[in-house]
């Protein structure tokens, strides 16, 4: 394109929608669906940023019928109704645009696609060249000179006459007959019934345009498609008249009307806040420092940060630190692993006004006068290792293992700023320190990347000018330091300090242990298994291949289908936006009426356990240590269950022979075994505490097999004469229950009819009435309250309870059977492992926690202390909350974590 200057031209209706449907659920704190807002908003800003246009409009489908309509009255008869989740977000994302300085249009009477068309033939008239922001193919055909380009920014795919040629085998100029010919089913457009994409393509190559095809109707082979043609002639001629535009809608303003207008940053900032976008907060500010009132103060607190270079003023700290019983401490590290960091330098502070940074290994400028990273710890270390001189911390389970693997014990964890915010609101996606510092203190900070750059051009932290990580790191510390007694008090108003004292903060040492210790694996047996694998895998795609009659690639989703539904002619069972969809529901269901479904799945699994686990594990393993060292995330789950990362260890399949294997490359240590002690039914028998109800409390209390017992109850026989069949349909009930499912739910997880699905339902609660009036008043009490609350007393907000919209109003519903029930689980798991690691150190046994999987924990017990570790865990496991119904728990050891779990 040229030198003119350039108008750009959003398909704003076609984006609301791929803006709804790709993102997942959010919603704001009053349960209120954003995800179209929020995907609009990054669409705008990447065409703001990104191309920085000289003239711009976002363009809307106006409500009400079009020409269209007039001329056919079917016309987009097959759409559905807007949902009410997206009809709701329409006037914060008209507002969001106008916010932006962004000018908008639509008419009554015209659709987007019409004001398009106009503007880009109105745009040319005045000599700017265009670019049509949308991802809609039926736009292409306005790419009639070189001046116009359609662009995608959500996948920065550009399109010129050259690339619609490529994608589509025919010229934008051709674009409306191929359109015509194919008709599209969405929009009720009739076309040619029969033609496809690529027959019209083939026709279209033979003749220029539909004239010229009817033109040439003998010509037209094979008979087949002649004999379509004739009949369905009036259809395509109608068509196209569908799928072409209106270019001549009177367009009532200047050039001067479509410039770009200043953003309201007070409005803008006003609506992120209301729809809790933080991040995007969070960005404006670092872009903008004027952003008003309105918005969330984030100034940045003035206090002095004192750089500590010498061997004077360290000692002179040493001393003032000693009179100080609490104090904020934040260490600068050369890597994000703890168990490979080496710290850079230590930032302190005990007072609201200062802060102070000993730099210890910095490279970069400033930093030719230092202590020695030796000297420093050795001062320091009487101080980190008791417990009478209390640590105030973000994430202080990364300085725990960070001064382990510097040879110091750290102790006396009296408060850590991230856990205490995941307990107030542990639905919020970030717990960063910027964050927390902005909602408590409303005020700013420097970031990492401030000072370290991204991506290829990122430096360590080692390299950082040293004045900076001083300010850097002491900013840290002393937010740290000031955001302790908010807290305290927000924790203390929310009823939540006896959980954060007795629960989280001792956990978060265990957590740090068990991170440090790592457990043991053997990488030659993770080596055999890929290449055992592989050898399946092959094994597989032969048997694929030979029922697909060809060879194709099993791993897209596109040509698997079209082995699927096209070739072989299974039926489609679900679509998605893209096709029929091959996801392994899909899998499961087709399995039963096709052998190569099952053998697509036994592939998948196959891959994934050798890319997730036996290749990705062997590069994990510590090379000092020869040990894999996960981390267990403490304020990520929204339930306050633990989860894993890097790697993931509480995924591997536990029911496959090929999960197993992965499990048996965990080892124990020579002369230890592995132990594994799982709670049975742990959830079920909080239900059946909560609920009080008299069959479920009195089959856990007489150690009945409580599905057979369910099932018996539901079909009215005694228990001898429960099949198989019946056991697995109570146990999926039993489970179902605990996470709110209806009868949709069990109807695809039974493969049974969603009336049988109901009835069965209807006769487990006719039977299990304790149980429905749980249920029913879980819901009430959370939606008078706002939370529903475990037996510990954690909470959880259900703002989507009092939602207007009826799939949200559900989705809180399930939140508030669910979370009392998982949240108590994980609360005694956590608490059973605070007790378990207080038993053995008092007992003065070597068993050593290793994992937390769920509901199991994992030890490494020497195998002469094994009888006293097993009496000694299963008491503490069994007896650590009193309910109405025991808890038992199971138990295995061997070997390996295979052996173990057996």
């Amino acid at each position: 394109m040229g030198q003119n200057k350039t108008f750009y031209l959003i398909d704003g209706s076609s984006y609301i929608y791929r803006a709804f449907y790709a993102i997942g659920r959010l919603t704001n704190a009053k349960g209120m669906p954003t995800q179209a807002v929020y995907g609009f908003n990054q669409m705008i800003l990447k065409v703001l940023r990104d191309e920085d246009p000289d003239y711009v409009c976002v363009v809307f489908d106006a409500p009400g019928p079009t020409f269209r309509s007039e001329i056919f009255a079917d016309y987009k008869a097959n759409r559905q109704k807007m949902p009410e989740d997206l009809t709701v977000q329409i006037p914060y994302i008209k507002d969001l645009v106008h916010y932006h300085g962004i000018p908008q249009m639509e008419l009554e009477g015209c659709e987007a696609d019409d004001l398009i068309a106009t503007l880009t033939r109105w745009s040319r008239d005045q000599d700017l060249d265009v670019v049509i922001v949308s991802a809609d193919k039926d736009l292409m055909q306005l790419i009639q000179d070189p001046h116009i380009r359609q662009w995608d920014p959500q996948k920065d795919k550009v399109f010129r006459e050259r690339e619609v040629a490529e994608r589509y085998g025919v010229t934008p100029r051709q674009m409306k007959d191929f359109l015509a010919l194919m008709g599209d089913s969405s929009d009720n457009i009739p076309g040619v019934k029969g033609v496809g994409e690529k027959t019209a393509r083939a026709l279209l190559e033979q003749w220029d345009s539909l004239e010229e095809i009817y033109s040439h109707i003998e010509d037209v082979t094979p008979p087949s498609v002649r004999k379509k043609l004739l009949e369905h002639r009036e259809a395509a001629y109608l068509s196209r008249k569908l799928v072409g535009f209106k270019r001549d809608v009177v367009i009532e303003r200047g050039l001067a009307d479509f410039a770009r207008q200043p953003t309201s940053l007070a409005d803008l900032a006003r609506l992120y806040d209301e729809l809790d976008f933080k991040t995007l907060i969070d960005a404006l500010r670092q872009e903008h420092s004027d952003i008003g009132p309105v918005a969330e103060e984030t100034n940045k607190a003035q206090i002095d940060n004192r750089l500590v270079s010498s061997q004077q003023d360290f000692d002179d700290l040493i001393v003032r630190l000693k009179r100080h019983k609490e104090f904020s401490i934040d260490l600068e590290t050369t890597s994000q692993d703890p168990m490979l960091a080496k710290i850079v330098g230590v930032a302190l502070c005990w007072e609201d006004d200062s802060a102070y940074y000993v730099p210890v290994a910095h490279e970069g400028p400033n930093s030719d006068q230092q202590l020695s990273r030796e000297r420093v710890l050795r001062a320091l270390e009487p101080l980190l290792s008791r417990d009478s001189f209390g640590k105030i911390g973000q994430n202080a389970k990364y300085e725990w293992v960070v001064f382990k693997q510097h040879g110091i014990d750290f102790r006396g964890i009296a408060f850590d700023t991230m856990v205490a915010s995941y307990l107030l609101d542990p639905e919020k996606r970030s717990h960063r320190l910027e964050r927390i510092a902005a909602e408590h203190l409303g005020e700013g900070m420097l970031t990492y990347t401030d000072l370290t750059g991204k991506g290829k051009n990122q430096i360590g932290f080692q390299q950082v000018d040293v004045t900076q990580a001083a300010e850097y790191a002491c900013g840290d510390a002393n937010i740290a330091w000031r955001l302790m007694p908010v807290l305290k008090q927000k924790l203390a108003d929310s009823g939540l300090v006896t959980l954060y004292e007795t629960l989280e903060l001792p956990l978060i040492e265990i957590l740090a242990g068990m991170e440090h210790r790592g457990i043991l694996v053997d990488s030659n047996k993770l080596e055999s298994l890929s290449i055992e694998l592989e050898k399946s895998m092959d094994q597989q795609t032969a048997r694929i291949y030979e029922l697909a009659g060809e060879e194709f690639n099993i791993q897209s989703p596109k040509q698997l289908a079209q082995i699927l539904f096209d070739k072989l002619g299974l039926r489609v069972i679900k679509k998605t936006k893209t096709g029929p969809s091959t996801d392994v529901n899909v899998l499961e269901q087709l399995a039963l009426e096709h052998p190569i479904a099952e053998h697509v799945l036994a592939y998948r699994s196959l891959a994934k356990l050798k890319g997730t686990y036996a290749d990705a594990l062997a590069k994990l393993i510590h090379p000092q240590t020869g040990r894999i060292h996960t981390s267990f995330n403490q304020t990520v789950t929204a339930t306050g269950r633990l989860s894993s990362s890097d790697p993931n260890l509480q995924n591997i399949p536990i029911r496959s022979e090929e999960g197993k294997k992965i499990r048996e490359a965990f080892i124990a240590s020579p002369d230890c075994c592995l132990l594994s002690v799982d709670y049975s039914q742990i959830e079920l028998r909080i239900l059946a505490h909560y609920s009080q109800d008299e069959h479920l409390v009195q089959a856990f209390r007489e150690n009945a097999d409580v599905h057979r017992r369910t099932a018996a109850e539901m079909f009215g026989i005694p228990p001898l004469e429960v099949t198989p069949e019946m056991r697995r349909q109570a146990k999926t009930i039993n489970f179902g229950i605990i996470y709110g499912m209806g009868p949709f739910g069990l109807a695809q997880r039974l493969y049974i009819s969603n009336t049988m699905a109901k009835a069965a339902i209807d006769r487990y609660f006719e039977r299990y009435r304790g149980v429905k009036q749980f249920i029913d008043a879980s819901i009430e009490t959370a939606r008078k309250a706002g939370y529903t609350e475990t037996l510990l007393g954690r909470k959880r907000a259900v703002p989507e309870l009092h939602s207007r919209n009826r799939n949200v109003r559900q989705q809180g519903e399930r939140l508030a059977i669910n979370t009392p029930i998982q949240g108590t689980a994980a609360d005694l798991i956590k608490k059973a492992m605070i007790d378990v690691e207080g038993a053995l150190h008092q007992a003065r046994l070597n068993t050593a926690m290793l994992l937390q999987v769920h509901d199991e924990l994992l030890f490494e017990v020497p195998v002469k202390e094994l009888d006293d570790a097993r009496e000694l865990i299963r008491e503490r496991m069994e007896q650590v909350w009193p309910l109405s119904v025991p808890l038992t728990v199971e138990m295995g050891w061997g070997e390996n974590w295979a052996e173990a779990h057996a």
